[in-house]
């Protein structure tokens, strides 16, 4: 009697964690974007677990310096001549503000918040706009170019890590908001919030969606730059937003709160 050998092929489960792209995506993006715009599954968890370990560290970094700046902050002008009560209340909402859960819980749960909703927004929108065009390209196809179109950003928070670390001082007018003055109101505030993420980072990331763009999409080099920058044009007014909003409600300072 003879055996035979019957060989099965086993279908190897899709990686969705990889992490070999990297580097590849920096300095050979056409080529690591071919590669990704292959992929028929899911390849975008490993540059988002990245960005948010590196959120994490800046934000670890950043906490201790409201609380420095609060020891060097002068009181307010007549705070002699505030009742007991009203010297506890300043102190208080003071004290509020350098809280570990206002210095690290919050500002670490709006960046991973920021993170995953800007991942998810950009990759739809992008998604949305290709198809407009005419792409037939899948929603995921274009959330896995996002994601690792994102990684100059991890360039940028090591750079941001470093700088606050040597200088001691937070960055409070990020990208090209530092040409607006400080005060603003109205649509100078909002142009604020949205040149804050206008820096080179972002332009990178740009350019990088749009040559992926190309590769998932099919279209031609101009219609599938055009649908980039309307995708990204209209996200960056969505977060923009919120920005704008914390800047109107800026004005709320401790001694307004009670006085």
């Amino acid at each position: 009697m003879t055996d035979i050998d019957i060989d099965f092929e086993v279908e190897q489960k899709p990686r969705k964690f990889v992490s070999q792209w990297f580097l590849p995506i920096l300095f050979k993006p056409r080529k690591t974007l071919t590669e990704i715009a292959e992929k028929e599954h899911a390849v975008w968890i490993a540059p988002l677990l990245a960005l948010m370990v590196t959120a994490l560290i800046l934000v670890l970094v950043s906490s201790p310096m409201p609380g420095l700046s609060s020891q060097a902050t002068s009181q307010p002008e007549m705070y002699e001549y505030y009742s007991p009560e009203q010297q506890q209340q300043y102190q208080e909402a003071v004290n509020m503000g350098v809280s570990p859960v206002v210095t690290i819980v919050f500002p670490l749960a709006g960046k991973f918040l920021g993170i995953w909703v800007g991942w998810i927004l950009l990759g739809s929108i992008l998604h949305l706009s290709l198809t407009l065009n005419g792409s037939r390209s899948s929603n995921r196809s274009a959330l896995n170019i996002v994601a690792w179109s994102s990684v100059p950003f991890l360039i940028r928070d090591v750079v941001q890590i470093i700088a606050i670390l040597a200088t001691k001082q937070l960055i409070l007018q990020p990208g090209l908001s530092g040409f607006i003055a400080e005060g603003a109101t109205g649509f100078i505030s909002f142009l604020a919030a949205f040149l804050a993420f206008f820096d080179l980072y972002l332009i990178w990331q740009i350019v990088l969606i749009g040559m992926g763009a190309m590769k998932i999409s099919g279209l031609k080099a101009g219609k599938a730059w055009l649908a980039t920058l309307i995708a990204v044009v209209i996200f960056m007014i969505l977060k923009a937003l919120p920005g704008f909003v914390m800047v109107q409600l800026n004005g709320l300072s401790p001694t307004r709160m009670f006085f």
